[in-house]
């Protein structure tokens, strides 16, 4: 397996970070292949309003992010305390964590999110399908 092999299946990193006023249900990410959600993590420096949350999740080409399948056991709170990293618990459902090629990673936003300042962090590992190098 040479470097370009490698390389093609080392996890990916995708951060989104919002500003006051800028959260809104959106896809942060579309994919160029196969992928498994692995990990969720948010962080903020300005809460939400109460009872805030952000759910992550897969939406299939043509679907608005709020109607996402989503890949978390509960969504993130976005009204506790600041600065103090959150992170999610992934679904048991394996299906709902994977992101098929052309397929967008989503969010989406409940409460009043007016304020709300922070970043969401999630990790994406490749699902090698029978790929020749």
């Amino acid at each position: 397996m040479g470097i370009k092999a490698i390389a093609r299946l080392a996890p990916v990193h995708v951060v989104y970070t919002i500003s006051a006023g800028e959260a809104a249900d959106t896809g942060i990410f579309v994919a160029d292949q196969d992928y498994e959600i692995m990990d969720v993590r948010e962080v903020h420096s300005t809460a939400g309003a109460s009872s805030t949350t952000l759910d992550v999740g897969v939406a299939a080409s043509g679907t608005a992010p709020a109607s996402l399948t989503t890949a978390l056991s509960s969504a993130l709170a976005l009204d506790s305390t600041a600065n103090t990293p959150v992170q999610s618990t992934l679904t048991s459902t394996v299906a709902n964590r994977l992101l098929d090629r052309g397929e967008q990673l989503a969010l989406n936003y409940t409460g009043t999110v007016t304020a709300y300042e922070g970043a969401v962090h999630v990790v994406l590992k490749v699902v090698r399908t029978n790929t020749t190098y």
